[in-house]
Order: structure tokens, then sequence, then C-alpha cells
């Protein structure tokens, strides 16, 4: 995602103008009552929404190559978060995060509460492919799980979460093209539903004290 530039600060607003769009209409949540009403007093930085919302089907792929869908979400809670591997600093910062919380939270896991499991979702399917995801969450944490699709996959499936994405106009084949994306953690819960929001800037110290409450 790019930074600093007139083009990326307009397109924030954009981001933020669909995220709550999407939320309210195609939740019927309220996003003020999700910010002013119903916050736990123990969350820290997570925004909890009013009542956790179903999400629809979808089929990608895994690094693997194997296929992924709302299933996969099922019996985990889990961290979503949208980006690509060419990013130059914002995904692999929020990546590294990732792995920060996992390692503090991992000793603090146990007895019947269900799993964490965070999923890179790639919103460049043109040159992030299972090959490619594979090599580049292997260097942040090799458990963590990369999926992507065709953009018919991903359009629904963003788009009911409140996830907005553009890729810059490019040839075919192009190794160079910008991809703006939202930014937030997404938190499912293991019955596969959307739990809340862990919206930027995001501090891994807060997201895991939230985290330990929530999956415990």
């Amino acid at each position: 995602m790019t930074e600093n530039n007139p083009k990326s600060s307009t397109f924030r607003l954009l981001l933020l103008a669909i995220f709550v769009g999407v939320l309210s209409a195609a939740g019927g949540i309220s996003f003020w009552k999700v910010m002013q009403g119903r916050q736990p007093a123990t969350m820290a930085t997570l925004m909890v929404l009013p009542e956790p919302r179903t999400i629809d089907d979808f089929e990608l792929v895994d690094q693997q190559g194997k296929p992924f869908s709302l299933e996969n979400l099922r019996g985990h809670w889990t961290v979503m978060f949208f980006g690509f591997t060419h990013c130059p600093d914002v995904c692999p910062s929020a990546l590294y995060d990732l792995n920060r919380i996992t390692e503090k939270l991992g000793p603090q896991q146990g007895g019947d509460s269900p799993s964490l499991q965070v999923v890179f979702v790639s919103v460049d399917p043109e040159r992030d492919t299972p090959e490619k995801m594979s090599a580049y969450l292997d260097y942040f944490n090799p458990a963590f799980i990369g999926v992507t699709g065709s953009p018919l996959q991903l359009t629904p499936m963003t788009r009911q979460l409140g996830i907005a994405f553009q890729i810059e106009e490019h040839e075919p084949g192009a190794e160079r093209y910008d991809v703006y994306h939202s930014v937030s953690f997404l938190l499912t819960d293991p019955q596969g539903r959307l739990h809340g929001v862990f919206p930027a800037p995001h501090d891994a110290e807060k997201i895991t004290s939230d985290l330990a409450v929530v999956i415990h």
C-alpha cells in the first residue's frame, strides 16, 4: 500500500467510507453502536460488533493449493488480514505484529479454548501464486495461512466483510504496480462469524491483551 501521497490519502477516505457503509448495509449494523454503545470495558482496541455477523460461504485457495472456504474458519478464532506480497511496508509490518501476537498469546492458550489462526488474504492474485504466498509467509510464521482467489471470488467476500481494495491499472504480466487495500484486522469466531475489527494503527500489546480475553 503506497504511503504519503495524495492518491493514497484519497483512497484511505474511500476505504473508511466503504467499511462503514458495508457494515451498516450488509449486516444492519450501526457504526456508532459499535463505536460508542456496546464496547466491553475490557477491550483496549477491539471494536466488537453488537451481534456476530454471519458470513456467506466463499471459495478461495490456500498456499498449498487446497480449497479454503468458510468451513476453514469454523472451530477457531481467526484473525484475517488483507494485503499482497509485493507490499513494501504495511503488510510486512502487519504480519510481523501478528507473529508477535501469536508468540505472546501462545503460552496463554490451553485447556478447551478454541485455537487462534492467522489468515492472510492476498487481493493480488495475478502475482500472488500459492507458491509465492508460501515462501512469503514462511518468513514471518510458517503456521500462517495464505489464501487468494480470482477477482470473481475475492470481490463478494471482501465486500461483505467491509474490505476495500483497488489494483492500479497495468499491462498484463507487469511486475510493478500498486495495490491499495484496507489495513484493519478482522476477528471471526469459532462459528465462522465476524466478531469484531482491530482498526489501524495496530498495537500488538493491546491486541494480544484483547485476544487473551476473547478466546478464553
